[in-house]
C-alpha cells in the first residue's frame, strides 16, 4: 500500500510500476510520475519481469501494449492472480492502436503529464476506496462471528420488536421501547418500533446526555432509575412521561464495557403495581444479554452498508464505462460516416459539402463538451476546482445567456428593476443557467414558452426560476435526479438523449456558490426548476469554515437538491 493512501485533499499517491519495451521512454514517463510523487520503478522485457512486478507489490501498473516478452495480456493476468484483481493498469499508446482487454483506461501519445496525473490519480482513488471498504468489511465480519446472539434476519424492525415484547414479559409490563445512543446529536433516540407506543409517541421520545447530572438523570453516574411517580418525577425530561402515557418508569443501561451504547425502558406493570427490586434485576439481567444483541445488529448495518457502497462503487464505475461507450461512440460514428461521404464523392455539391463539414464540427463540440463535463466533475469531486468570484448584474447575465440558446421557442425575462447584484463565478453560473434552458427546450417537444424568474428573498439571497411548459417530471422520480448518470425514465423522456451528467454538474457548481438546487412539477406536464443562491457566497463560506472550527453545535450535514431532467 502506499504511504498515502488516498488523502481527502489532492490525488492519492502510490507505488507505480512502468512496463516498457523501450528503457529510455520508460525511463521518462517513470520522471513524469516522480514529479506528481510517486515512487516509480520501470521494468523492461525479459524473463525476469513477473518476478520483479511482483516483488515490487504496485498499486498500479503504467503499460505500453507493445511489451511482448512475456506477452502484456498474460503477465497482468498473472501479476492480478498474485496480487489482487482490482490492480489498475493505465496503457501509453498512439491513437490509432487497439488496447488488449487488460486495460482499465489509456492515455495517448504524446503524453499530457496532466492528464496522465489525474487518470492515475482517478484509479488510485478507486483501489484505495475499494481496499479500505473491505479492510473495515473483513473486521466487521470477523467480530460479527464471534459476537452473534441474536436473529438479524427480520431487519431493525424485527430486532428491536422482539426486544421490546421480550423485556415487557419478562417484567410484565404495558409498554417498552429501546433507546441507542446517537453520538452526532448527543442523545439517546428511541428505536422504532416500541411495544405498546404508537408511531407518534416514539417520534417524541429524545433523551439528551449533556448536562449535570443533579438536573437530568445521568446513567452513567446514577445507574438506573425507577420512577413510580413518573409524570411528577423532576429526574425525567418533562413532559416526557405524559407524552408516553406512563405513570411508572423503570430504565436500565445497555452497557458495552465501560460504556453505555443505549437504554432499555419500560413502563406501567400490567397489574398496576409499583416496580420493584426483582423487577429491577430482571431488566438488568435482559440489558446485559441484549447488548451483545445490540452490537451484533449495528454491525450487521454497518456490513450491509459497506457492502452496499462497494456496490456503488463498481455501478458508478459501469455506468461511466457504459456512458463513455455510447455518448462517445454516437458523435464519432456521425464524424467519420460525413468525412467519408466528403472524401469518397468529388462530384458533391459544395452546399451538401456545407451541411457535412458543418454537422462534423457540431459533432466535434458535443465530444469536447462531454469531455469538458467529465473533466470538471473530476476536479469538483476532488475539491480542487477554484471558483472565480466577481460582481454579477443578474438581468444582464440572464439576458446573455439567453441571447446564447438558440430556439424558436418563446423565452420571456422578469427580473425587477434595481435588481440586486450578486457574487459568484459567472462563467459557472452560466453554464448552470444554460444548462437548465437547454432541458426546459430539450424537454418541451410540444413547444410552450419558457420564462425566467428572478426575486429577492431575505435575508441576503436570490431566487432564480427557470419554468418550462414541458414534459413534467413524475413524482417518484424527483428525488434522485440531481446525482450522477441520473436522468428521468418515461416513455416521453426515453426518446430524448443525454448523458445524466448535466443537472449533477449543476448541482455541484450551485452547492460550490453556497446555494441550494430543487425542482417542482405537476407530473404530466411542465417543471420549475430553482436556484436559491446567497448575494456573497463567499461570506456564507467563511461563516461556515468559522462553524466547523468552533466546538459548538454540528452541522446537520445535509444537501437539499432534488430534480426533474437531466441532459
Amino acid at each position: 500500500m502506499a504511504a498515502d493512501g488516498g488523502s481527502s485533499r489532492g490525488a492519492p499517491i502510490g507505488r507505480l510500476l512502468v512496463l516498457h519495451e523501450n528503457p529510455e521512454r520508460g525511463e521518462a514517463l517513470a520522471r513524469m510520475l516522480r514529479m506528481a510523487g510517486h515512487t516509480v520503478t520501470v521494468i523492461g522485457e525479459g524473463p525476469a519481469a513477473p518476478a520483479a512486478v511482483v516483488a515490487n507489490l504496485p498499486d498500479l501498473v503504467l503499460a505500453s501494449p507493445y511489451f511482448e516478452d512475456p506477452p502484456l495480456t498474460e503477465l497482468v493476468r498473472g501479476i492480478r492472480w498474485n496480487l489482487g484483481h482490482d490492480l489498475p493498469v493505465l496503457m501509453v499508446a498512439g491513437r490509432d492502436e487497439v488496447l488488449p482487454d487488460v486495460a482499465d483506461d489509456v492515455v495517448r501519445e504524446p503524453v499530457d503529464p496532466h492528464d496522465m496525473a489525474r487518470r492515475v490519480g482517478s484509479l488510485l482513488r478507486q483501489r484505495f476506496a475499494r481496499r479500505a471498504l473491505q479492510q473495515r468489511i473483513d473486521e466487521l465480519q470477523g467480530l460479527y462471528r464471534v459476537s452473534w446472539a441474536f436473529s438479524l434476519a427480520g431487519g431493525a424492525e424485527s430486532f428491536f420488536g422482539q426486544l421490546g415484547r421480550h423485556s415487557a414479559d419478562l417484567v410484565k409490563a404495558r409498554k417498552s421501547l429501546v433507546l441507542l445512543y446517537d453520538g452526532k446529536r448527543r442523545e439517546m433516540v428511541a428505536q422504532a418500533p416500541g411495544h405498546g407506543v404508537s408511531p407518534r409517541q416514539l417520534a417524541m421520545v429524545r433523551y439528551p446526555v449533556a448536562g449535570d447530572a443533579r438536573a437530568r438523570w445521568n446513567f452513567r453516574t446514577n445507574g438506573p432509575l425507577v420512577a413510580n411517580r413518573a409524570q411528577q418525577d423532576t429526574r425525567l425530561l418533562p413532559g416526557l412521561a405524559a407524552a408516553l402515557e406512563v405513570e411508572s418508569v423503570l430504565a436500565v443501561a445497555l452497557p458495552r464495557g465501560p460504556e453505555i451504547i443505549g437504554l432499555l425502558a419500560v413502563g406501567d406493570r400490567l397489574d398496576g403495581r409499583p416496580f420493584d427490586d426483582a423487577d429491577l434485576s430482571m431488566l438488568q439481567t435482559v440489558a446485559a444479554q441484549a447488548s451483545v444483541g445490540v452490537e451484533n445488529f449495528r454491525m450487521h448495518e454497518q456490513i450491509t452498508q459497506a457492502n452496499q457502497q462497494l456496490l456503488d462503487l463498481d455501478r458508478l464505475k459501469n455506468d461511466f464505462v457504459a456512458m463513455v461507450a455510447h455518448d462517445f461512440r454516437g458523435p464519432l460514428m456521425a464524424i467519420r460516416g460525413y468525412a467519408e461521404v466528403v472524401a469518397e464523392d468529388p462530384q458533391l455539391p459544395p452546399e451538401r459539402v456545407s451541411e457535412f463539414m458543418r454537422t462534423i464540427v457540431d459533432q466535434t463540440d458535443d465530444l469536447a463538451r462531454l469531455a469538458s463535463d467529465t473533466f470538471l466533475i473530476t476536479q469538483m469531486e476532488d475539491g480542487q476546482f477554484e471558483y472565480r468570484w466577481t460582481e454579477i448584474d443578474v438581468g444582464g447575465f440572464i439576458l446573455d445567456a439567453v441571447t446564447r440558446i438558440h430556439t424558436d421557442l418563446a423565452v420571456a425575462i422578469d427580473v425587477p428593476l434595481h435588481f440586486p447584484r450578486i457574487v459568484g463565478d459567472p462563467e459557472r453560473l452560466r453554464q448552470v443557467l444554460t444548462n437548465l434552458l437547454t432541458n426546459a427546450i430539450k424537454y418541451s417537444p410540444g413547444g410552450g414558452g419558457i420564462t425566467i424568474r428572478a426575486r429577492e428573498r431575505a435575508p441576503d439571497h436570490v431566487l432564480l426560476e427557470v419554468v418550462d411548459q414541458g414534459l413534467g417530471i413524475p413524482a417518484d422520480q424527483m428525488g434522485r435526479l440531481f446525482g450522477k448518470f441520473e436522468r428521468v425514465r418515461s416513455e416521453g423522456h426515453d426518446r430524448i438523449s443525454g448523458t445524466g451528467l448535466g443537472l449533477y454538474i449543476c448541482r455541484l457548481i450551485v452547492e460550490g456558490h453556497s446555494g441550494r438546487i430543487w425542482a417542482q412539477s405537476s407530473g404530466s406536464e411542465g417543471s420549475t426548476f430553482l436556484l436559491l443562491l446567497p448575494v456573497d457566497p463567499r461570506l456564507t463560506r467563511a461563516d461556515a469554515r468559522d462553524a466547523e472550527s468552533s466546538a459548538s453545535a454540528p452541522s446537520d450535514g445535509q444537501a437539499s437538491s432534488t430534480g426533474p431532467h437531466s441532459s
